[in-house]
């Protein structure tokens, strides 16, 4: 998705430079190497459905295999030249400020959704926006569809977090390749379960106490309506991405980004209610 976003993005300007290519490249590597190291740091034993490197090689080889992997991705940078070094710095280091963050909240589950918004504004939204920025910059975009794409990219990260939270708790494991409560079992707490927590203080209490059974927690979520309002929260996020193609909404490329968030929201299965 992150490297679609850099071509795509490049239609703004100059499209099909070898710039942007490079760039494309260069992100998809860094973003495999944040998942070898997220998973090291969560002890998940399947991404996608497929064992994870640490748990079939080991964490040193994990570790390692990631920062290889972000070499590979600065070298790609630094061959596109220009600005695109400093974009993949900065995204990097913002990615890594959001998992710093989000560790220090591991097991609090009266913090403030706000806070939440605070991680997953680093741990994912910025290479979604740093994808946008790479694909402007490398095609010499003008300014204004520049600014425009890359909020654009910001927002649909934030939508697709959200989304991806969700389906956490009531994904199809078949689908996301991802075992349901895995979030909740690790002390990552997020947006649906803080919401249900800010509404029923009860819920909190017993996950403060280390009770995270999937079926309470997926119950009191129906109950309070904390579902609903994570993704209602999620297809806020959406409507800004779309608002911000208003220019370019009808040209190819234009519409191609404003189908990733429909597909974005798409993956909410019918939520449960009361």
């Amino acid at each position: 998705m992150r490297p679609a976003l850099v071509l795509l993005s490049s239609h703004a300007g100059r499209p099909h430079e070898r710039a942007t290519d490079l760039a494309a490249a260069a992100i998809e590597l860094v973003h495999i190497a944040t998942l070898y190291h997220d998973d090291v740091i969560d002890q998940t034993e399947t991404r996608r459905g497929v064992v994870t490197v640490h748990n079939k090689w080991g964490t040193d080889v994990a570790v390692l295999a990631g920062d290889f992997l972000f070499a590979c991705g600065s070298e790609l940078g630094a061959q596109a030249s220009g600005e695109v070094p400093g974009i993949l710095a900065r995204a990097i280091a913002e990615v890594c400020q959001g998992q710093i963050l989000e560790t220090g909240a591991l097991g609090d589950p009266r913090r403030p959704v706000s806070a939440y918004v605070e991680v997953i504004e680093r741990k994912t939204a910025a290479l979604f926006r740093a994808a946008c920025e790479l694909g402007t910059a490398t095609s010499a975009a003008p300014p204004s569809l520049r600014s425009a794409v890359v909020e654009y990219g910001a927002n649909l990260g934030l939508a697709f977090q959200i989304v991806d939270d969700l389906l956490d708790l009531v994904g199809d494991p078949s689908i996301t390749g991802k075992e349901l409560g895995t979030d909740l079992r690790e002390g990552v707490f997020t947006a649906p379960v803080l919401l249900a927590c800010e509404m029923d203080p009860s819920l909190a209490t017993r996950l403060e106490a280390g009770d995270a059974d999937l079926d309470v927690v997926l119950e009191r979520a129906v109950a309070t309506g904390a579902l609903q309002q994570a993704n209602a929260l999620a297809t806020v996020h959406a409507e800004r991405a779309r608002a911000c193609l208003t220019d370019v909404g009808g040209s190819d490329w234009g519409q191609a980004l404003t189908s990733l968030v429909d597909k974005v929201l798409a993956q909410v299965p019918p939520l449960p209610t009361t």
